[in-house]
């Protein structure tokens, strides 16, 4: 195989699927949930079931990530990604996969996940680990092609730290991500336990820009981590930022970073895609590609796009940086 990793896949299963994964105690909480539920416009060509599905709209300032998601087919013919690899198709993910000459995909949610930023933290908290258990189950038949990324929340560490405990024996999980909210302290004692559970799993933290208060820029999580002593204390904590739209440039993300210990290089990463890439890929961090597939329908394409932008570097981006993020 080529080796290449790909950090930006992306899953919307429908609200169906995360109940049947929950817990008792998650179902019972259902009927507060029920209610925000709509379904959700059809994705055609984007690995979308065949009949709408139930989902968490997202809040009114996260909408231009909500239609990066778009239903109107604009961009993919109806049969270019086989029907429910956004839900349950992990065979036809795979597939995309082989056809492309990817090693590994990393799986993170969409918006109906994302949109828990609203929700009270032990509400959210649920909705967090039944999707985790279905992540990794829908991971579960090729943990060396799918890398299930679990969703955390900052305002549970606690909780957060025995998620990570619990699930780190699953041969899919790759990594994790952290839900921030507005008052939260990372950097606060009361963290640690999250910070020395990812370290004892050697999982690296995703953090991808919806999944968090706008404060939450890059360079302030950086900040806040590397002023609190947390870098110094976990030495094996790695971190990749995820863009996750063409207005937010490698070189936006990484610009406030590469102020901070020059040390820190080698355990920062920057996540783009190819469009980004060609932007311009000199980032104060090493870089990983993002391919956004299935929204990106054309992972051959974007593979290969990808390897233009990157040139001499296309193997450093597309497989020797993303093994040292995951510590491979």
């Amino acid at each position: 195989m080529s080796g290449i990793v790909d950090v930006g896949g992306w899953v919307a299963p429908g609200m169906e699927l995360i109940y049947e994964r929950g817990t008792t105690a998650f179902r019972g909480q259902w009927p507060g949930i029920e209610p925000m539920l709509e379904l959700a416009a059809r994705r055609p060509g984007r690995g979308d079931w065949a009949h709408p599905a139930l989902e968490l709209p997202a809040v009114p300032s996260r909408r231009e990530r909500h239609d990066a998601w778009g239903s109107d087919g604009a961009r993919a013919p109806a049969s270019s990604v086989p029907a429910g690899v956004l839900h349950d198709n992990a065979l036809g993910r795979v597939a995309a996969l082989d056809e492309a000459g990817v090693d590994l995909q990393l799986i993170s949610p969409g918006p109906s996940i994302d949109a828990c930023l609203q929700l009270p933290s032990t509400l959210a908290a649920g909705m967090f680990g039944a999707y985790n258990r279905y992540v990794t189950a829908y991971c579960r038949p090729y943990p060396q092609r799918l890398g299930a990324v679990l969703q955390l929340h900052g305002s549970e560490p606690r909780w957060s730290a025995q998620e990570v405990a619990e699930l780190r024996g699953e041969p899919s999980v790759r990594a994790a991500s952290l839900c921030l909210p507005v008052r939260i302290s990372p950097e606060d004692r009361h963290f640690d336990p999250l910070w020395e559970a990812l370290e004892n799993a050697d999982l690296a933290l995703l953090h991808r820009p919806s999944f968090g208060a706008r404060i939450w820029t890059p360079g302030r999580l950086v900040a806040y981590l590397h002023g609190g002593g947390v870098f110094d204390r976990y030495p094996g904590l790695r971190i990749g930022f995820l863009a996750e739209d063409s207005e937010c440039s490698a070189l936006e993300l990484t610009g406030a970073i590469s102020a901070q210990d020059p040390a820190l290089g080698s355990r920062l990463f920057t996540a783009a895609s190819a469009e980004q890439l060609h932007r311009g890929h000199d980032a104060a961090t090493p870089m990983l590609w993002a391919s956004d597939f299935p929204l990106r329908p054309s992972l051959s394409g974007e593979l290969a796009s990808a390897r233009s932008a990157l040139g001499a570097g296309a193997q450093d981006v597309l497989v020797a940086a993303p093994r040292r993020f995951l510590g491979m």
